[in-house]
């Protein structure tokens, strides 16, 4: 467990947060977006605990028995709602309002964390509406989400909105740092793009089978080049992991050619090979290929063809 003072990244959220816990202005509901993994959920554990502490105003110790039992989720009047199968069901808005018709059990305030917020189906969004608008007192609501557009714009206006930025690289490396190992922490938190929730839940024997299908990708036999992207078309998470760690290659390459530096690489496992392949291409060429690259991982999102995708990643870019 972690206080205010110990998570990683997020200062404008957390300032927000404290100032208004300082001056006693704490909203009755706040709706935290950002995508998935980078902090959403730790952030409002760690109100609950700072609300709720006895021992440090606006903060918590994290040692105090309100504090452990906030932070594990078990304490009475600490409420977390998650999506049971795809969605937030009615059922569930019901059963919360009739637990907080009462004052709380033993905290001085009563927290709701709701996870997975955009996924209430339309009749719990609708019969949530009457707790936003008339909040028991000495109860904040949290409300994650990883998007807005799911959210009627009735939830949406009762909220004190707060958006959560993806991690620094050199951030979600010390989150990993007491979770993964070294040698995996360097592979896996640059293809976390700013989550380090999303590195922990990388297979990392997928992420070493993707890595080791770069050379045969690149291979100068477009026979070859055809069939990887058919070998990695048959797994959808194999095949845009593979296209991601593409875009890495072609920004290394860029990277390197420009500056020299390898500490600047984000793939430093494949520092060797980016500097004997660098000096070799043109840098109009890499930067072509990079934004083509972009535009044909925004396309998978439209038409859904994961081997089309690779196969028009790879066609131009043998003997890279």
């Amino acid at each position: 467990m972690v206080a205010f003072s110990d998570v990683v990244g997020h200062q404008r959220p957390l300032l927000i947060l404290r100032r208004a816990i300082e001056a006693g202005r704490v909203h009755h509901a706040y709706l935290f977006t950002g995508m998935e993994g980078i902090g959403k959920r730790v952030v409002a554990l760690n109100m609950a605990k700072a609300l709720n502490c006895p021992n440090k105003a606006g903060e918590a110790c994290d040692h105090c028995p309100v504090c452990q039992r906030m932070g594990k989720g078990v304490h009475p009047d600490l409420i977390l709602i998650n999506p049971t199968g795809e969605t937030i069901k009615i059922g569930q808005i019901r059963e919360l309002q009739q637990s907080i018709a009462f004052k709380p059990f033993e905290a001085r305030w009563r927290v709701i964390i709701m996870d997975g917020a955009e996924r209430m189906t339309r009749e719990a969004a609708n019969a949530f509406l009457k707790t936003l608008e008339e909040p028991p007192p000495w109860t904040t609501i949290i409300l994650i989400a990883t998007t807005i557009e799911a959210l009627p714009t009735t939830v949406l206006s009762r909220c004190q909105r707060i958006r959560f930025n993806p991690l620094s690289q050199e951030e979600v490396k010390k989150v990993l740092a007491d979770l993964l190992p070294a040698e995996e922490i360097s592979i896996l938190a640059p293809l976390a793009s700013g989550s380090p929730g999303r590195a922990v839940r990388m297979d990392w024997e997928e992420v070493t089978k993707v890595k080791g299908a770069l050379p045969s990708a690149l291979s100068p036999s477009l026979n070859r080049r055809l069939q990887v992207a058919q070998e990695l078309a048959h797994q959808e998470g194999r095949g845009r992991m593979f296209l991601e760690i593409l875009g890495e290659w072609l920004r290394d390459l860029v990277v390197y050619q420009e500056t020299g530096e390898e500490g600047m690489l984000l793939n430093c496992d494949l520092a060797d090979e980016v500097k004997k392949v660098a000096p070799h291409q043109k840098i109009e060429g890499l930067l072509r290929d990079f934004w083509s690259l972009l535009q044909i991982q925004q396309g998978i999102e439209a038409h859904g063809n994961l081997q089309l995708s690779l196969e028009s990643a790879l066609l131009g870019r043998g003997g890279l």
